[in-house]
């Protein structure tokens, strides 16, 4: 089932995007939410007066994502734990800490976003990928501290 998309949806398109669903999804989940409209005529015209808007849009987002993946590149955050005698974290540092440190900032980006492969478990500085938007992505200098 083809679907017009009024919001971003992560995975499956943009706003104003023509995409192929299956037909639950689209009745059970796009439809009631209003993510999403059904693909005929009268809703092609309508997306296609607002084409424009949403171009600028997207043009937007994309000039604040590369400000914002340029501005965590050049920033280091530091983030304190507990250690025990061989500087051995008690617990670990996950996406959520360092979300956090970087809302204290005044950054805000989702944990989901911030792409670590395992939790870091022990002293020093790392580089953690973070993903800005669509293909734009930045490298976050992340120094772990003793309390």
């Amino acid at each position: 089932m083809k679907v017009i998309l009024v919001k971003d949806i992560p995975e499956l398109g943009e706003e104003g995007d023509v995409v192929d669903v299956r037909p639950g999804y689209a009745r059970n989940y796009l439809f009631p939410k209003g993510l999403a409209v059904e693909n005929n005529q009268f809703n092609q015209n309508r997306i296609k007066a607002q084409r424009k808007k949403f171009e600028l849009k997207k043009i937007k987002k994309r000039e604040e994502a590369i400000k914002l993946a340029e501005e965590l590149s050049n920033l280091s955050i530091n983030i304190t734990a507990s250690v025990a005698k061989n500087d051995k974290l008690f617990g670990a540092i996950h996406e959520a800490d360092i979300a956090k440190a970087l809302s204290d900032l005044g950054y805000t980006v989702e944990k989901k976003n911030i792409m670590l492969k395992d939790p870091i478990k022990a002293l020093g500085v790392y580089k953690v990928p973070v993903k800005i938007y669509e293909d734009i992505k930045a490298e976050l200098k992340v120094w772990v501290v003793k309390e």
